[in-house]
């Protein structure tokens, strides 16, 4: 093959590379860089808890109303269900689990922003819970700088999450957070296991259970209180969250809710006890799960977003380079023309 045929032939694939390159980095690799639309994960929190039994209080067996201090664990099963462009159908679902048989689950539905992660306008015909601020993840490549909000589903809230600072788990480096949220119960699926109203006598059995001075505000109100006594619930939750640097997904974290039956005594919102108080944190096997797998997605976004395009880059220079050097005639090709116009000019004369 002729030297100009051959340079014809790498110079045009070496554009070729240069544009694969270029649309490996700035359009395939943004593409992939968000909510992938095949999550499934389950995480497991486990630790100690306070449990109203609501069928021993219904049934007046106030001894066993409440379990307190028992081993209990939190599934948390998050994934996706569908996608529509750069909103993905997220499924967040809770349960918790107490000795006895006790589990309660609270499952949430969002629609999410594939990218920043934030709430995004569900597709017609899909029924979501409205929220605002993040639920399950902070979006790839998390900024410690940036203010971000928590959405709580406990209140129904959304809260500021503080940056406590850098650290490292299980290998991969974290950005860590702290959140703190309060205010009125609004999870329905909690809601609809708790009694909306005790008749009195079941109140004031619960007394031996409570604090003097709550027994005091019971008592002296006993006489006006309605039968039965209507309640309300609060809710509070204290949540630390380390999420991977690189991936904004969740490696390790700790999970503190508590949620008190209210009775309103002349005009007072007075506290009883708690009916549900949760102390757990995340499992040494789903912190090892969720390190490999940040891991592992973190190595092929690198070999995607750096070492593929600049390989192409690299190689479309090089044969750039080599065709440009066979478009230049070679030192014997010229001095083969040179001969060839000497032997033309000494026959000419």
């Amino acid at each position: 093959m002729s030297r100009r045929r051959s340079a014809k032939i790498l110079i045009p694939l070496g554009v070729l590379l240069l544009l694969a390159g270029a649309v490996m980095r700035f359009y395939v690799v943004p593409s992939v860089s968000k909510l992938p639309n095949d999550l499934d994960v389950t995480n497991h929190y486990a630790g100690t808890g306070t449990l109203l039994n609501a069928a021993a209080l219904q049934a007046g067996d106030t001894a066993n109303a409440v379990a307190s201090n028992v081993p209990v664990t939190v599934d948390r099963h998050t994934y996706v269900s569908g996608v529509e462009g750069d909103t993905a159908i997220v499924h967040d679902d809770f349960t918790v689990n107490a000795p006895g048989g006790i589990s309660l689950p609270t499952n949430h539905i969002y629609a999410l922003d594939r990218k920043s992660m934030e709430a995004a306008q569900a597709p017609a015909g899909t029924d979501v819970e409205p929220h605002q601020g993040l639920t399950i993840g902070l979006p790839i490549s998390p900024d410690s700088g940036t203010a971000y909000q928590l959405y709580d589903f406990a209140t129904g809230s959304t809260v500021p999450m503080k940056y406590t600072g850098a650290a490292t788990v299980s290998g991969r480096s974290t950005l860590g957070y702290a959140i703190t949220a309060s205010g009125a119960l609004r999870d329905k699926a909690i809601l609809s296991a708790l009694p909306a109203a005790l008749p009195k006598a079941q109140l004031a059995g619960l007394a031996p259970l409570l604090p003097s001075d709550v027994q005091a505000k019971i008592g002296a109100a006993a006489a006006t209180l309605p039968d039965p006594v209507p309640l309300k619930y609060t809710a509070a939750s204290d949540l630390a969250l380390a999420v991977d640097e690189t991936l904004g997904t969740p490696v390790d974290g700790t999970m503190a809710m508590k949620v008190v039956v209210n009775v309103d005594i002349a005009g007072e919102q007075v506290a009883i006890m708690p009916v549900m108080a949760l102390d757990t944190k995340l499992t040494s096997a789903s912190i090892a799960a969720a390190a490999d797998t940040a891991a592992s997605t973190s190595r092929l976004l690198f070999i995607g977003s750096i070492v593929v395009p600049v390989t192409l880059v690299i190689l479309g220079l090089i044969l750039i380079g080599l065709g440009v050097v066979r478009l230049r005639p070679s030192v014997s090709s010229t001095a083969d023309s040179a001969d060839r116009r000497s032997t033309t000019s000494a026959a000419a004369n």
